[in-house]
């Protein structure tokens, strides 16, 4: 049985619990390149199972995640309550090809957007971090709350990664 947008929600904020966000996304594109040091292509390009993503999917979408978060959250900045479309990940994983992605460059990007991202969160005041937009799936979603889940999702994809490279 499919999980719901609010398991889902449930599911990465749990993973979240006890650590502060703002570290664990900081943290996420370093521990991410000391798990692909060494891994061959073959290795990050494997799927697990046909159906699971392969590390090079999985590093991907974390770039591309990291794309749609940004905009999400400076929408909501510009205009509080603003509607926020969610995507189909494994449609956009498909069409984007991210099976045929070279993990390294998708990891590349991510660095780079999340590190801009998190430079963009500092900046702001504890009064824009409450504006919230309207997650059509979830229902209502501040930026401090958006920043919670993308913390939780980073831990989600890191042990997904961790449990596909401890398979021989």
């Amino acid at each position: 049985m499919a999980e719901t947008p609010q398991q889902y929600q449930q599911r990465m904020l749990g993973n979240a619990d006890g650590h502060e966000p703002r570290k664990v996304q900081a943290a996420t594109a370093g521990r991410l390149e000391k798990l692909l040091r060494g891994a061959t292509r073959a290795k990050l390009s494997k799927r697990p199972a046909p159906d699971k993503w392969s590390i090079s999917e999985i590093v991907a979408h974390l770039a591309e995640a990291e794309i749609v978060v940004g905009y999400r959250m400076r929408v909501i900045l510009g205009a509080p309550g603003s509607p926020i479309q969610a995507f189909d990940q494994d449609k956009w994983a498909a069409e984007g090809k991210y099976g045929a992605r070279d993990a390294k460059k998708s990891l590349a990007l991510f660095r780079a957007l999340r590190e801009a991202n998190i430079e963009w969160l500092k900046s702001l005041s504890p009064q824009q971090r409450k504006a919230f937009g309207m997650h059509s799936e979830r229902g209502q979603e501040s930026i401090e709350f958006i920043e919670r889940m993308m913390a939780g999702h980073d831990v989600n994809h890191i042990r997904q990664i961790e449990a596909i490279l401890a398979r021989k």
